[in-house]
């Protein structure tokens, strides 16, 4: 492993990302803005080969130094000119009782990332696609290589040359740069994800029950695994859900920054995975709705809307563009589109099958373990008391929607998008939706409270009470509420 490589990529990431999100103009508490700032590098530097093999520049590691050094350099321009002006809020740190699950955490990122290190990439839909580009694309300095010369599209997953270059693109950087497995820059997304994620959760509830759900939320086999495992899916659900939430941040402080940031991660989800442009239009009618009812003008409804719909469609021209310039074989739509579009007695049976023999079912349980049945006992729960949803609970459910219908519209269209496949790495993006959810739920929000107010009436008393004059020296142990 080549760690002068590996430094120079994280720094190089970090100021690109941060300097993205300074374009933006976003302002984000300082745990978020280090974890986006390298999910966003992350990005940044997967469209980095896709213009050297535009500009017939070699892909050579020297090449990749230099121009992954000058893109992060053009793009930190907009930070150094306002690093005067940036000013950090803060930082709550870790309660006592938070030490066990904090270790647990710490002891499955381990295993995730060692995994990821020590392992080279084994699904069969990147050795048949993008680790197979990638590979030769590393060898032979240019992405249109010998491997070609084989007519990829005669094999039983022709489909998979067709797909995004961002792991091609990932892979060929990470094998000059770092290793020669690559995929370590998927341990990155992982765990700036997870610790943002789970700093979010400790915003919204009791830091007790933020662990609880963070350790329900580690326990699903399929999601954990895929924190190492090679695929569009995990890096997909990463851009998504950031997307979603900033798209509710907008929602709640109409901040027209927080919509265009959403609409950029939205873009990115959309070029990783295709496919996820469906559930982007899906969710503009909500946004459209949403606006008219707060009373916007019609003509400010539609100019908003298109925003957030833009970046989506600039990365999936961006991605059609790249895929035919890089890929010599045609990629036809149309042959994978089912014309039986009034089949709704299918669309039915899609609808139904999905819950019935993906979730709730014995390959459910061994896919989501009880993630599920964890959730949709809180949502009753919530039905029965105390039967009030909060705006941010509304907005995760609206989420958790889209996701499943979007699902079950590319199952119905799109018959090579199978259930047992496709569907089922598709509902990541639902999963931390659905503890969004719980986290605002009412039931948890009243445990929460309740939680919170012992917390307070422990410490308060010790802090309120007079030294007693015969007391030789004051308490000065007093802890304060967060």
């Amino acid at each position: 492993m080549n760690l002068s490589g590996l430094i120079f990529l994280l720094l190089a990431q970090f100021f690109a990302g941060r300097g993205v999100i300074r374009l933006f103009g976003v302002t984000l508490q300082p745990i978020a803005l280090a974890c986006y700032s390298m999910i966003v590098g992350v990005f940044v530097v997967s469209l980095v080969p896709c213009v050297l093999q535009l500009l017939h520049i070699p892909l050579t590691a020297s090449n990749l130094y230099y121009s992954i050094s000058v893109s992060s350099l053009l793009l930190s321009v907009p930070l150094l000119l306002n690093i005067k002006n940036t000013k950090l809020p803060s930082v709550s740190f870790p309660k006592l009782y938070e030490l066990p699950f904090l270790l647990v955490f710490f002891a499955l990122a381990v295993i995730s990332v060692w995994r990821c290190f020590y392992f080279p990439p084994t699904p069969r839909d990147v050795l048949t696609g993008t680790e197979l580009i990638a590979e030769f694309a590393a060898r032979e300095k240019t992405m249109i290589n010998s491997v070609f010369k084989i007519d990829l599209r005669l094999n039983s997953s022709a489909n998979n040359i067709f797909k995004s270059p961002f792991i091609t693109s990932l892979q060929v950087v990470y094998k000059l740069l770092v290793h020669s497995f690559g995929q370590v820059w998927l341990s990155l997304l992982f765990l700036s994800f997870t610790i943002w994620f789970y700093t979010l959760l400790r915003q919204i509830v009791h830091p007790l029950l933020a662990g609880m759900l963070m350790l329900v939320y580690f326990a699903i086999p399929d999601l954990f695994a895929y924190s190492y495992v090679l695929l569009y899916d995990y890096a997909n659900m990463v851009f998504f859900v950031g997307g979603y939430y900033f798209l509710t941040q907008y929602l709640a402080e109409k901040n027209i920054r927080l919509l265009l940031w959403s609409s950029f991660l939205f873009g990115a989800s959309v070029y990783i995975r295709s496919e996820t442009l469906v559930m982007i239009v899906m969710v503009a009618p909500f946004l459209a709705l949403y606006l008219f009812k707060q009373q916007v003008k019609l003509s400010q409804v539609v100019i908003q809307t298109g925003l957030f719909v833009s970046f989506s469609l600039l990365f999936n021209i961006v991605l059609n563009f790249f895929i035919s310039k890089f890929i010599p074989f045609r990629f036809n739509l149309g042959e994978l589109i089912s014309h039986d579009f009034f089949n709704f007695s299918l669309l039915i049976e899609k609808f139904t099958k999905i819950a019935t023999d993906t979730i709730f079912s014995n390959k459910g349980k061994d896919v989501y373990a009880h993630f599920f049945y964890f959730f949709v006992f809180v949502f009753i729960a919530d039905v029965i008391w105390p039967r009030k949803f909060s705006k941010d609970a509304r907005f995760a459910l609206v989420g958790i929607g889209v996701v499943y219908i979007g699902l079950v519209l590319l199952s119905f269209l799109i018959p090579s998008h199978t259930i047992f496949n496709s569907a089922k790495r598709g509902l990541f993006r639902l999963i931390p939706l659905a503890v969004l959810y719980m986290a605002h739920s009412g039931i948890l929000q009243k445990i929460s409270e309740y939680l919170k107010k012992k917390e307070t009436a422990a410490s308060v008393p010790a802090a309120a009470n007079p030294v007693s004059p015969s007391t030789s020296k004051p308490n000065t142990g007093t802890s304060k509420k967060k």
